[in-house]
């Protein structure tokens, strides 16, 4: 290696020579400029930790080392950007799963077949049948399905406890032989 005077003369060396180097090696690598920056102050500030020892380092060596620094950290940050992905991507698949769950038609359809539901429509009589519907069915609220119905929204909550009751009783005789 070449004389330096000093140790910050040395370093600058290093510094002239290997930066741009060490930011293309981290870039080609992680294909992020970000993270290619991030990776090439790591590599210098690994290089200071290291600086007694590498003063001793021929050129080759020296070189060898960076590039061997450089390659380790980048495929190090590199995988830690793949696990997030792998990571945020099992979170959307299982937060689409959860928002199809609370989809109640969705649900209501997973959870009752035709025959249920015809079984159930002979149960509930006017006007249960209908305030079942349009809050199961449509996802209207009290409110709504009281301007629709043209009665108070106390009466439709009750009809709607009233509705479940019913549907809960036929439901649960069909799945649990209680009928």
């Amino acid at each position: 290696m070449k004389n330096h005077r000093t140790d910050k003369e040395f370093f600058e060396y290093v510094y002239d020579i290997y930066e741009q180097k060490i930011f293309y090696q981290a870039l080609s690598i992680l294909n992020n400029k970000e993270q290619a920056e991030d990776i090439t102050q790591e590599v210098f500030e690994q290089l200071y930790s290291d600086f007694e020892s590498i003063k001793k380092f021929n050129d080759l060596h020296l070189k060898k080392f960076i590039i061997k620094t450089t390659k380790n950290k980048s495929i190090d940050l590199y995988r830690k950007n793949n696990t997030r992905i792998k990571y945020l991507e099992t979170y959307k698949t299982k937060k689409n799963n959860n928002e199809e769950d609370n989809n109640v038609n969705d649900y209501v359809d997973k959870m009752i077949s035709e025959q249920e539901i015809l079984d159930i429509s002979k149960q509930l009589k006017e006007p249960y049948l209908h305030v079942f519907l349009y809050r199961v069915y449509y996802g209207l609220s009290n409110k709504e399905i009281a301007k629709i119905m043209d009665s108070k929204e106390a009466t439709v909550r009750k009809q709607f406890e009233r509705a479940k009751n019913i549907v809960k009783k036929v439901i649960g005789g069909i799945h649990y032989g209680k009928e």
